[in-house]
C-alpha cells in the first residue's frame, strides 16, 4: 500500500477539497486525483463522491478511514521505534490548545521531565482539531484539547474541567459591569452560547478579543471586566490584583487529553498521563 496515497486519502477526507488538499500536500490536482484513482483500483471501491459540499466519503470511504489511520499511525510508530533502537533515545510529543499552552503546557512538560530525566521532550501548541488530526497522523504523541473530537483509532478522556471566572482590576458587581468596561474573550462556541444565554447584555461589548492568551495582559494593563480561567488567575486573586465580579455566572470548559489507542501500552505515554494528572490537581486557591 503507497503511505503517499493514504496521506493524500485523509487529508483530502478532512478538507473535503481538491484545491485544498493539493495546496497542503504542495502537489497538483491531478496527482491528487490520480492517488485516489490508484487506492480505489486497489480496493476495487469509490472511496468519494462529489456534492456541493465537496468530495464526501462514500460508505466505503468511510469504512476504509478508520483503516487508513491506523495504517498511518502504526507507519510513524514504527519509525519512531526505529529511530530509537539506533540513537538509544525516546522521544515524546505534547501539544496543547495556546489557552493551555503558557501555563498547563509547560507544567506538564516540567513534571514530565522530571519523572523521566532522560526522555526527549517536544512541546507544541496548536487548535484544537489541529492537534487532533496530528495526533491521528501519528506527528503528535499527546494532545491536551477542549473539542471531544472522536476520530478513528483515538481514545479521548475528559481530565479536567476548566472554569472560568469573571474578575476584574477593582471590586465590581455584576449590575455594574456594561458594554464599555467588559472585555469579551471568545472562548469558542460552546462558551458563546451559553454566554449569550445568560449575559446578552455583553454579547455585544465595545472590546472584544478572538484570542484567548491576551485577555489576562490587556486586562492587567488597561484594567476593566473579563472572563478568565481560575488556574490563570488564581494567584492575583490571591495576592489581590484581581477581584471576582459579585454575582456573575462561572462557566465550565471541559479538557480532554488524546492519543492512540493502539499506545496505551507505552511506557512514555502512560508517564505523561500520569504527570498531566499531577498538574491538573487544583492549585491553591482553585479548591
Amino acid at each position: 500500500m503507497d503511505l503517499q496515497a493514504i496521506k493524500t486519502f485523509l487529508t483530502l477526507a478532512d478538507l473535503k477539497r481538491l484545491s485544498l488538499c493539493a495546496e497542503q500536500l504542495s502537489l497538483t490536482k491531478s496527482a491528487v486525483s490520480a492517488r485516489i484513482k490508484q487506492l480505489e483500483e486497489q480496493l476495487g471501491q469509490a472511496l468519494f463522491s462529489r456534492s456541493n459540499e465537496g468530495m464526501r466519503l462514500t460508505p466505503a470511504g468511510q469504512q476504509f478511514y478508520q483503516h487508513a489511520v491506523a495504517m498511518q499511525q502504526h507507519w510513524q510508530r514504527a519509525k519512531r521505534e526505529l529511530s530509537r533502537r539506533e540513537t538509544g533515545t525516546q522521544l515524546l510529543r505534547l501539544g496543547a490548545h495556546p489557552s493551555l499552552a503558557g501555563d498547563l503546557l509547560m507544567r506538564w512538560g516540567s513534571a514530565l521531565n522530571d519523572r523521566q530525566p532522560r526522555l526527549h521532550i517536544h512541546l507544541e501548541a496548536d487548535y484544537s482539531h489541529a492537534l487532533v488530526r496530528q495526533v491521528s497522523a501519528g506527528a503528535l504523541d499527546l494532545g491536551l484539547i477542549f473539542i471531544a473530537d472522536a476520530t478513528a483509532g483515538l481514545v479521548v478522556e475528559q481530565v479536567a474541567e476548566d472554569r472560568l471566572l469573571m474578575v476584574s482590576n477593582r471590586a465590581l458587581a455584576l449590575e455594574q459591569v456594561d458594554a464599555d468596561n467588559y472585555l469579551y474573550i471568545d472562548w469558542g462556541w460552546g462558551y458563546n452560547a451559553a454566554h449569550s444565554e445568560r449575559l446578552a447584555h455583553l454579547q455585544h461589548s465595545r472590546l472584544s478579543c478572538g484570542l484567548a492568551t491576551l485577555g489576562l495582559p490587556w486586562l492587567l494593563d488597561n484594567g476593566g471586566c473579563a472572563y478568565l480561567p481560575q488556574r490563570q488567575v488564581a494567584p492575583l486573586l490571591a495576592a489581590g490584583r484581581l477581584q471576582r465580579v459579585a454575582a456573575a455566572p462561572e462557566f465550565k470548559r471541559p479538557l480532554f487529553v488524546t492519543y492512540a489507542s493502539d499506545a496505551q501500552d507505552s511506557a512514555p505515554l502512560q508517564a505523561a498521563l500520569d504527570a498531566l494528572r499531577q498538574v491538573l490537581q487544583p492549585m491553591p486557591g482553585e479548591a
